[in-house]
């Protein structure tokens, strides 16, 4: 019991290190990514907070496993190097018995893993997307600058002359849309309050003392004149630009992955996805234990001899099961391979690595 405690322990601290490094590193890339949004007018610290706290759970169920193969290599190398697993094998401890503490470790990071990839992060992404709606919408609010022409929403031109008493509000308005498929329309307006309208991609455009021109079929035109008017503006398009990166299939949990997947009035290659949605969020859990166990076999073959090798051999399993994945994705598309295979080969090939290693690291003399 106390040989696995003390195994536990080396291994825990790099695990945890690394888990901090990991996240830190992708929350980084991916908040840069979205820098149109994440680093745009209109957001607080407490914002950016918010939505890196909303981006950990997708993070995590991709880093523990990576955390916990660099933390195996790193604790049981630093033993090795240090001639404690050559004194443990001299002692009759096999390697078998070395591996319980990190399999277990594994175990119950597969078991985090499950509950963040069914369940935890769809919740937080689909509250991160409604984040990014809301940011977005914000946004536009506070970039309209008195004097100057507002046209990041495709086809449409906003025109705030001057500011007005209130935060949002706006002398001398005017409102250009030209989107096709609507009625050309020219709105002006003395006074102006443009606010996010709750609940939808739109703005809210409270308007006084003006006028609106619209240009119908032909050379129809009118004009109308009034003194109060509520017009709701959609911004569908700058919204989803803002958040395209955000997949409509990572905000659903097990349950509505798998009830999707079943509806025969969605198409062959939606159904597809979906499938392999499905196999992949129980297939990143296995990933963890995998890892645990490869990490372990690579340092009992004996391979591996100074960090830089040992970190070395990390990333090189880790960018070829992330390879495999990819490509997986790319069989399921053109329906050159099922959703469950496409999903579970990567944890396949882990497996058959370990088992080979393992039989490798058994024939070794102690």
């Amino acid at each position: 019991m106390r040989l696995h405690a003390y195994i536990l322990r080396q291994v825990l601290g790099p695990c945890l290190g690394a888990l901090v490094a990991l996240n830190l590193i992708l929350l980084v890339l991916e908040l840069v990514q979205a820098g149109e949004v994440t680093f745009g007018a209109a957001l607080g610290l407490g914002d950016l907070l918010s939505l890196a706290a909303l981006g950990l759970p997708a993070l995590a169920v991709l880093t523990v496993p990576v955390a916990l193969l660099t933390g195996v290599l790193l604790g049981l190398g630093r033993m090795a190097e240090d001639h404690e697993l050559a004194a443990l094998a001299a002692a009759g401890v096999p390697l078998p018995r070395v591996a319980v503490a990190p399999v277990c470790l594994g175990l119950l990071a597969a078991l985090g893993c499950l509950g963040l990839a069914g369940w935890a992060a769809p919740a937080a992404h689909q509250r991160l997307h409604t984040s990014l709606v809301e940011l977005a919408k914000r946004q536009v609010v506070a970039a309209l600058v008195p004097g100057r022409f507002f046209e990041e929403i495709p086809r449409v031109v906003l025109y705030p002359g001057r500011p007005g008493p209130d935060a949002g509000s706006f002398q001398d308005f005017l409102l250009f849309d030209h989107r096709p498929g609507r009625v050309r329309q020219l709105l002006m307006a003395r006074r102006a309050v443009v606010a996010p309208m709750p609940g939808s991609n739109a703005l809210e455009l409270q308007l006084e003392d003006g006028e609106v021109h619209v240009r119908g079929a032909g050379q129809d035109y009118s004009v109308a004149r009034f003194e109060r008017a509520s017009v709701g503006l959609d911004i569908d398009r700058l919204v989803y630009d803002r958040t395209r990166r955000l997949s409509p299939l990572e905000r659903l949990d097990l349950g509505a992955l798998e009830a999707a997947a079943a509806e025969p009035a969605r198409p062959a290659l939606e159904r597809r996805r979906l499938r392999a949605a499905w196999h992949r969020r129980l297939a990143f859990p296995a990933a963890a234990v995998l890892f645990a166990g490869l990490g372990v076999a690579l340092v009992g073959a004996g391979r591996l001899r100074g960090r830089r090798r040992t970190l070395l051999a990390a990333v090189a399993v880790v960018t070829a099961y992330y390879l495999l994945m990819r490509l997986g994705d790319t069989l399921v598309d053109r329906d050159a391979l099922p959703g469950w295979l496409a999903a579970w080969a990567p944890a396949l090939g882990l497996a058959g690595l370990v088992a080979a290693w393992s039989a490798w690291a058994s024939r070794r003399p102690a």
